[in-house]
């Protein structure tokens, strides 16, 4: 997918699916992008060519000149979707390259039958934020969510009752 550049914008960005060839690349921009939080358990790049494998054509990187700028990570459990690490390179933030990696993601949620997606996001992250709303995402104020890692028992639980 090739998107035209915005008129008062001079960028025009290659749209295309991740593949695990990117994923060195996607690391980089990832530990480089403030607000983005990186975890070794889901965020190896076994782990993340396991989720690519999973979720074939959801995920997308965007190019400038040969060279990634942006990427987006996306998921989905059949039911709802979720986004994580959209990140852009800092010079070329404000040129309409998060919203063009959204629209490919949404895109192709859309065409999987998808109706409703996620976005995890920092809370202090103010960015973040302020872009995630002006794309028409709402905040929850009705949930909390809640963490489990697999393998473990609650505590105080000895085992199945």
């Amino acid at each position: 997918m090739h998107l035209p550049p915005c008129p008062a914008l001079p960028m025009t960005y290659l749209i295309r699916p991740m593949t695990p060839q990117d994923l060195p690349a996607c690391l980089e921009l990832w530990c480089d992008t403030e607000g983005v939080v990186l975890r070794e358990e889901s965020d190896s790049p076994e782990a993340l060519t396991r989720f690519l494998a999973r979720n074939p054509g959801l995920s997308f990187v965007a190019m400038d000149q040969g060279a990634m700028v942006g990427s987006i990570l996306c998921g989905h459990d059949g039911r709802r979707a979720q986004l994580y690490h959209l990140a852009v390179r800092s010079e070329q933030r404000r040129t309409r390259c998060a919203t063009a990696l959204l629209e490919a993601a949404l895109q192709a949620l859309a065409a999987e039958g998808i109706t409703r997606c996620n976005a995890y996001i920092r809370v202090r992250n103010l960015a973040a934020r302020g872009f995630w709303s002006s794309a028409g995402a709402t905040l929850r104020r009705d949930i909390d969510v809640m963490t489990l890692a697999v393998g473990t028992r609650p505590a105080g639980r000895s085992g199945i009752s």
